[in-house]
């Protein structure tokens, strides 16, 4: 590398590996996103076995969710979990821009017509600790994609804990009245676009979904950027 490469270095890396490209992702990095594109649960919008003989999948045959279904892109492995790290703890904002871009073409292509985009919140401590709230990011750029707006209107009452410490039961627990719908907002008769980063157990998107719903909100749809692949 020359002094003027140190001095100005190229912004056309691949935002995972740093291979020179003049896309965010380089071919290998963007090839090894595993996109959900078999069959999927009717409810959470999970991959479904070939052989698998139901249209719902097992965690959602065990739970009556609020929301009207939810959708993600990819499975939380490899390249997208990479992705969704390091927007939330390296902070590289950018990557917002690329997961909202995923994320746009997931709603056009399963007509996802709402009225509102409202991104799930992280608790006061922890957008102190962190400096942002990573949804909101990526909800900034899909509100601009999707040309809808979006209303940051839900609060997180407590600080709950990290969702991927806890298994299936506690994580439900966990979200149990941890949210509220901001007083300044009307929701009423509202189809809402609720987004997160991750969908796992579905826990934290029904409370939010609950809590929307009972303030009035006509339908929800979530949308997340990954799902994962055990729960």
């Amino acid at each position: 590398m020359n002094l003027w490469e140190i001095l100005f270095p190229s912004k056309n890396k691949c935002i995972l590996c740093g291979v020179k490209c003049e896309k965010h992702l380089c071919n290998i990095c963007g090839a090894s996103i595993r996109f959900i594109h078999e069959r999927r649960c009717m409810k959470c919008g999970k991959g479904l076995a070939d052989d698998y003989g139901k249209n719902t999948c097992p965690d959602c045959l065990e739970r009556n969710y609020s929301f009207h279904s939810a959708y993600s892109c990819f499975y939380y492995v490899g390249a997208g979990r990479e992705l969704i790290h390091k927007l939330k703890y390296e902070g590289n904002l950018e990557i917002g821009y690329i997961l909202a871009r995923y994320m746009a073409y997931e709603a056009k292509v399963n007509n996802l017509r709402t009225d509102i985009i409202v991104p799930v919140p992280i608790h006061e401590s922890k957008l102190q600790r962190r400096g942002f709230n990573q949804v909101k990011i990526i909800g900034a750029n899909l509100s601009k994609m999707l040309a809808i707006p979006m209303w940051d209107c839900l609060i997180r009452k407590r600080d709950t804990k990290d969702q991927s410490t806890l298994d299936k039961i506690g994580r439900k627990l966990n979200m149990i009245d941890a949210f509220s719908l901001n007083m300044l907002y009307n929701v009423n008769n509202m189809r809402i676009l609720l987004i997160d980063d991750i969908y796992t157990t579905g826990s934290t998107v029904d409370e939010c979904s609950k809590v929307l719903l009972a303030s009035g909100a006509e339908q929800i749809y979530v949308l997340t950027a990954a799902a994962g692949v055990n729960t």
